[in-house]
Parts: structure tokens; sequence; C-alpha cells
């Protein structure tokens, strides 16, 4: 039995004064670190890695089909249509930088989705059709395909927008695109009332994910575990079975799970969520994947954890088990080898000699 666990959002973006998992009980994942092999690759976008294990790589991925079909109250996207992710972001400005942040669905309701989409519909008619599949999931459904090189949401969060404008063939339309749903959304009666209530306005949007699917999914598994759309999406276009992770049925057969339940913490640097959400992966799958391959029940389990600044890998493999002088490796010891250096202090000014004092 094979199990590959994907985790966005494991590595902690940031240096820490203390550590970030410090104090945190975590002897699954030790376990796991240091009996297993471990490897650290270069940084590669989530989404390139998570369409690698379905055989997709190379050129624009589909991304915003793809979502799209993995939503769960939504017709499938007929064939041939092209889609556009656009979703609802928040820009502000810090120091010289313009800077994104993204919503969760605990900070937009259904209702004012609905009004602020509506309000893209009366201006952008000739592009298509915008939808919200969720309060923070919209679409734009396009009347041609776009000829743009268009960067997704997740690379952006937290970072000047400048660096990710569109670009290719027709990278001004979906800038002056952008820019004009700036003001549409900026002067909607639903973000002024979210400015006075002092909440974060929903004044653009991030388009993203356009592609073709030139070739099926592959199926990396028997079964995908997974509740994010683009799991969902790419496990529903290769024939794929799709359900809610369970570590107890990921052990009865080989499978691909997708654990997405850090990765927004992490972008937002909201450590207590992300210490949370680790204890509760602590509980409900290394400790038990960790006791699991101690007893020979698995053949091999492989954690692949994308980060903004590198991959970490880690395979268990049972024929492995004997090898009794590896021992646990603290995560958090982990993290602090990945951390960034600090910089440099700039070196004191000695100061002058007696004779030439003031």
């Amino acid at each position: 039995m094979h199990i590959q666990l994907l985790i966005p959002g494991l590595l902690w973006p940031t240096a820490t004064l203390l550590g970030p998992a410090s104090g945190l009980t975590l002897d699954g994942l030790a376990g796991l670190l240091g009996r297993g092999s471990r490897s650290v690759l270069a940084f590669e976008p989530y989404d390139r890695q998570l369409a690698r294990l379905f055989g997709l790589e190379g050129g624009p991925l589909p991304l915003a089909a793809l979502r799209r079909s993995g939503e769960p109250d939504a017709p499938p996207p007929a064939e041939g249509d092209h889609w556009l992710c656009a979703d609802p972001v928040n820009l502000s400005f810090a120091r010289e930088h313009l800077l994104l942040q993204s919503f969760d669905d605990s900070q937009l309701d259904a209702e004012e989705a609905a009004e602020l989409v509506a309000a893209l519909n009366e201006v952008f008619t000739d592009l298509g059709q915008f939808e919200a599949c969720t309060p923070t999931r919209w679409y734009l459904r396009l009347a041609q395909a776009s000829k743009a090189t268009l960067y997704p949401l997740d690379d952006v969060v937290g970072r000047p927008v400048k660096h990710f404008l569109p670009e290719g063939e027709d990278a001004r339309l979906w800038q002056r695109t952008m820019n004009e749903a700036q003001i549409v959304l900026h002067n909607h009666p639903r973000s002024r009332a979210r400015e006075a209530s002092g909440l974060r306005a929903v004044n653009s949007i991030w388009l993203w994910g356009a592609g073709a699917l030139e070739h099926a999914p592959q199926a990396p598994a028997a079964l995908v575990q997974a509740t994010d759309p683009l799991s969902v999406g790419l496990a529903r276009n290769c024939g794929l079975p799709v359900a809610m992770p369970d570590v107890s049925a990921a052990l009865r057969q080989d499978t691909l799970v997708v654990l997405d339940g850090l990765r927004l913490p992490a972008q937002a640097l909201d450590l207590d969520a992300w210490r949370t959400g680790l204890e509760a992966l602590e509980r409900d799958w290394f400790a038990p994947l960790a006791t699991a391959l101690k007893r020979g029940r698995i053949d091999s389990l492989h954690i692949t954890a994308p980060g903004d600044r590198a991959t970490l890998l880690v395979a268990n493999q049972r024929s492995e088990r004997w090898k009794f002088w590896r021992k646990p490796y603290a995560f958090d010891d982990l993290l602090k080898s990945l951390a960034p250096a600090p910089l440099p202090l700039p070196e004191a000014t000695p100061p002058p000699p007696p004779h030439e004092a003031r």
C-alpha cells in the first residue's frame, strides 16, 4: 500500500524568534522525519506540483477549468468552454508597494458576493460571464480564449502586485480589465459598507488559471482524498473517486491525500491558526501513519510539503523499519534549519581618534 500526502503550508514561511512549532507535541511527525529520507528542493508553485501528480506539466495549465470542474454545487464546464478564476481580493498600500490579500469563506458571505459579481457582469458583458461558486471563488467564463500569462493567486498573496501583472499577447486587455474592476468594486455600496465597518473591502479581482487541457490527467492512485476544488477537479477529469480525507480509509488502498488546511494560515502569517492546524494533522494523520508504518501496514509513505521558498520531501519505506539507529527529528528543528539566514548587521563606524574628536 502506498500513501502520498501533499501538504501545502506545512513549512512556516518566515523566521521567528521562537520556533513556530515550539512547545507542540509532534511525536508522530518527528518519527516520520527522522526515520524517513528527507530532501529539500528549490521552490516550485504548489499548483504545478499538484498537477504533476496527475501527469500534467509544461506550458500554461488550465487551472481555472480544472478548479471549476471540482466545485461541489456547480454544473460541470461544457466542452470547449474557456475559464478564468476571478477571485475577490483586497489591494492596499504598504509603504511604496501595492500588496494583495485574499479572503477566506468566513470573511465574505454569499449575498455580498452575488451583488459584487452582478455589478461586474453589468460592466464586462463583452468579456464573458462572471459567477461566484462560493463567496471567495469566482470565475469568468470567457467569450474567447485568453492569450495572456496570468499568475496564480497563491503566488501573489502578500507580495507586491507589480511583479505579477499579466504578460503576453493580450496582457493589456487583462491589465485594463483588472483596473476597471477595481473602480467598479471600490465604488460599490458593499465595499463602502465594509470599509465603514472597519473590514477589508473587496476592491479588486485577481484573474488567473487560463489555458486549455491538452491531455487528460492520469490517475496518481486508486483514490483521491481532498476537499479543495482543484484537487477534486483533477480527480474527476481522470475518472477517480474522491473522498473526504480520512486516515482509516487511506490505509485500505493506494491513496493520494491533499491536506490544505495549513495553506491559508501560512499565507496570512496566522501563527495561532497554523499551530492549531498542525496539532490536528499530528492527531489525525502523522501519529496514526507513524504507528501504521511501525506495524508494517504501509509499503511506502511520501510527504510533499510545498513552501514559499522550498519544497520538503519525506519518504518512509516499510523495508527500512529495521534501521533502529534513525532517531526522531523534531519538526521545529527542521523549520529552523530551513529558515532564511538573518540579514547581516551594518558594521559600526569606529569612533574618531581622541585628537580628532570635537
